[in-house]
């Protein structure tokens, strides 16, 4: 087969690298070549007019972005090309400037590619966009040429941020500005004729397998210097010729930030069981803005098959239904922001270490990122505006009324909003009295909702666990009522309050712990429609007693060092033992950290509004 990339080979290519030099395409039986590289946007007609040119080649494949894609598409039917995968769920691109206000004030000039003026004046409407030099673009700002230009939060920023360290750089996402949805960057095309049913689409599917794993080997990697090596190594076979530019810095720990931000980027198309998978809901947005002057609703899957490359049928996938969660709480935040002049906000109260957050820095590099991560809620909240205050107290010299003071103290100031007592508490502490001491309205962790489920006009906030299960239900469709429901576990803010929950839309809800022989919880498995262990702790329950209609979701997981890897509870194969399953990773977890900051938001909008009355 052969590729067509959108810019020569460097880190925003590490999965292709990797599948290079480690020859994870030769393993598939995949032989793979290059085309040089060329001007953005014509991407498509190359390889196009390669396709044509050599019927012979199985499959040719190009990368560009949606913003690019798409538009070119609808200008011009005889491409003939599809998007099928994604390495970046979203665009990276930016404007860099040395201020932090773009919108007030007198109109600014941002310089942009010349292909980009018309998008970024869309993005821009106050202000002069002009079209300039992509080679030389980070030192026209830095000599003050324009306000700000056109730049890829995961290049041209670390570069200018050590380039200029006296100045600070202020980044400005252009997705979600002014309404803005570009879609995905990174976007992996093919020719039509590779679609096809046949030895074609296997050769396209293999390929995207290589590359993905390549992608998961970058991510895996506790070295970022192997993978820094790969693409050299990628780059030397190629012979592809370079930019001469200045959107690089020269040293090595730039690179591991690229590689950092790179794969933050191509973590964030997780769903299910891969990398890449591109949302045709997400997918159909971006058209409908890309092509607004276009009512016609054939756009709204214009160029995508994503058939192709997708999570079997039996996942019930919670990565992206975890992303437009955190969208809508990002909205909420905004709107919040922009009517009361401030951010909502978080107080997290930890006593002593916990257990669960001991590998928190491993699992928020294979899994996550800083912006959508329940292990760094500080950088999460920031990046989804709102303001997150960690406390950290010492077990060995805190009492209960140390850890009742700090309550207290989160408590009574207006400007917070919620509170989040992290559990499990030390034995010496009085879990009932500090639980109880939580303001009911900024309970945000659902602490209380077990004890006010049965109140008339219950207004307690659901704990976020048992929250994103039940939208894990919803999302796909799955009714409970009249459902014989088995819920594993009987926490406070996991098993009991999900039971309730479950009670309430109707279902035969059942709920075991552990005190329970094992003999009566395998029975009860059988018997079971839906099983939930949350308990943390693998091997509770196994996969051959479960009924083979069934369908089950990990509520609870547990991290295992020695493997690298996420446990679910249950022991064995739920693939070939149920109907339909959450996966672990990419089920249930993603879930809790968006409906925190909802509840967050909620309670900040609550108690603003009870101030004004």
């Amino acid at each position: 087969m052969t590729i067509q990339l959108d810019y020569y080979m460097s880190l925003q290519f590490a999965g292709i690298a990797n599948a290079m030099v480690s020859d994870l395409y030769t393993a598939r039986g995949i032989s793979v070549s290059f085309l040089p590289t060329c001007p953005v946007g014509l991407e498509q007609r190359r390889v196009r007019d390669f396709q044509d040119a050599n019927p012979s080649v199985a499959c040719v494949v190009g990368t560009a972005e949606q913003n690019v894609f798409v538009p070119n598409l609808w200008r011009d039917s005889s491409l003939r090309t599809t998007g099928v995968a994604s390495m970046f769920r979203r665009s990276p691109l930016c404007v860099a400037s040395f201020s932090d206000d773009l919108e007030g004030g007198d109109e600014k000039t941002i310089s942009a590619h010349e292909d980009t003026v018309h998008l970024m004046q869309r993005v821009f409407p106050k202000h002069r966009v002009v079209g300039s030099a992509r080679g030389s673009k980070c030192g026209d700002l830095v000599d003050g040429l324009y306000d700000g230009i056109q730049a890829y939060s995961v290049t041209e920023v670390p570069t200018l941020r050590r380039n200029v360290a006296q100045r600070e750089v202020f980044v400005h996402p252009l997705e979600g500005r002014n309404g803005a949805k570009l879609g995905y960057s990174q976007l992996i095309f093919a020719a039509d004729e590779c679609l096809e049913e046949g030895d074609r689409r296997a050769v396209l599917q293999s390929f995207l397998e290589a590359t993905f794993e390549g992608w998961a080997q970058a991510i895996r990697e506790k070295d970022p210097r192997v993978t820094l090596q790969a693409v050299k190594e990628a780059q030397g076979m190629l012979a592809l010729d370079e930019e001469n530019n200045d959107h690089w810095h020269p040293s090595v720990d730039f690179e591991e930030e690229m590689l950092r931000l790179c794969n933050n980027e191509v973590k964030e198309s997780f769903e299910g069981d891969r990398y890449g998978v591109i949302n045709p809901a997400r997918w159909s947005e971006a058209n409908r803005w890309l092509l607004q002057e276009n009512n016609d609703a054939s756009i709204d899957q214009l160029g995508l098959d994503s058939s192709v490359w997708k999570p079997p049928s039996e996942l019930l996938c919670g990565n992206e239904l975890s992303r437009c969660l955190l969208e809508e709480a990002s909205t909420s935040a905004s709107s919040f922001s922009k009517k009361f002049g401030r951010k909502p906000s978080l107080c997290v109260i930890t006593v002593g270490e916990l257990k669960r957050y001991k590998h928190s820095d491993r699992r928020l590099q294979l899994y996550s990122n800083p912006a959508n991560s329940w292990f760094s809620k500080t950088q999460t909240g920031s990046a989804n505006g709102f303001d997150v205050k960690e406390v950290q107290l010492d077990e060995n010299t805190t009492t209960t009324d140390i850890l009742l003071s700090e309550i207290y103290k989160a408590s009574v100031e207006e400007d917070c909003d919620g509170i989040q007592l992290m559990w499990p508490l030390p034995k010496h502490i009085d879990a009932q009295k500090v639980y109880n001491a939580i303001d009911k309205q900024k309970d945000v962790d659902g602490i209380h909702f077990v004890g006010q489920s049965l109140i008339e006009n219950n207004k307690a906030y659901p704990p976020v666990t048992p929250s994103g299960i039940m939208a894990l239900l919803k999302h796909n469709n799955i009714d409970v009522r009249g459902k014989r429901v088995l819920v594993i576990g009987r926490s406070l803010i996991v098993g009991s309050p999900l039971a309730h929950m479950l009670q309430k839309e109707g279902a035969a809800t059942s709920l075991l712990h552990s005190e329970v022989p094992q003999s009566v919880l395998k029975s009860m498995v059988g018997e079971s429609d839906i099983i939930i262990p949350c308990v943390g702790e693998p091997g509770v329950i196994k996969a051959e007693w479960v009924d083979k209609n069934a369908i089950v979701i990990n509520g609870g997981t547990t991290f295992l060092p020695e493997s690298d890897a996420l446990q679910s509870d249950v022991e064995g194969d739920l693939g070939v033992n149920c109907s339909r399953y959450s996966p672990v990773p990419g089920g249930v977890g993603p879930l809790s950290l968006p409906h925190l900051l909802l509840n967050t938001a909620q309670a900040a909008w609550n108690q603003a509004s009870s101030k004004l009355k």
